[in-house]
């Protein structure tokens, strides 16, 4: 029996709801976060083998790249924590109709924007 199911394979046509753009950000934001990591841990581990490694570390933290990628790191952190929030909400059973889903994935973006101004905002002033 042949399946007359239509297949739409152009990504770029789909419309995902706000709901889904939430959860599918949370995970990309999750993987972000172990790689960042990594930088996050090499300057700690920097910073305190030495009073020579220190300085360094805090010289290289007044370059672009570095600040760029500090403001990149707050922001996922940020994202993936107000994510977090958002699902254990659902996990307790709020937000789980069409419509509060939604507003609640809204807030939650809005939110990470407005939190990602305000970590540039500190980082680089």
């Amino acid at each position: 029996m042949k399946k007359q199911r239509p297949v739409n394979l152009d990504l770029t046509t789909i419309s995902m709801p706000a709901t889904a753009k939430a959860s599918i950000l949370h995970r990309v934001t999750g993987v972000a976060m172990f790689f960042a990591l990594t930088f996050v841990i090499w300057a700690w581990s920097e910073s305190l083998s030495s009073a020579e490694g220190f300085e360094f570390v805090k010289e290289l933290m007044t370059g672009f790249i570095a600040k760029f990628i500090a403001w990149g790191t707050v922001t996922v952190l940020a994202y993936h924590i107000v994510g977090g929030f958002r699902h254990m909400i659902q996990d307790m059973g709020y937000w789980e109709d069409l419509a509060s889903g939604n507003n609640s994935a809204k807030a939650a973006l809005a939110l990470w924007v407005i939190l990602a101004i305000l970590a540039g905002v500190w980082i680089w002033c």
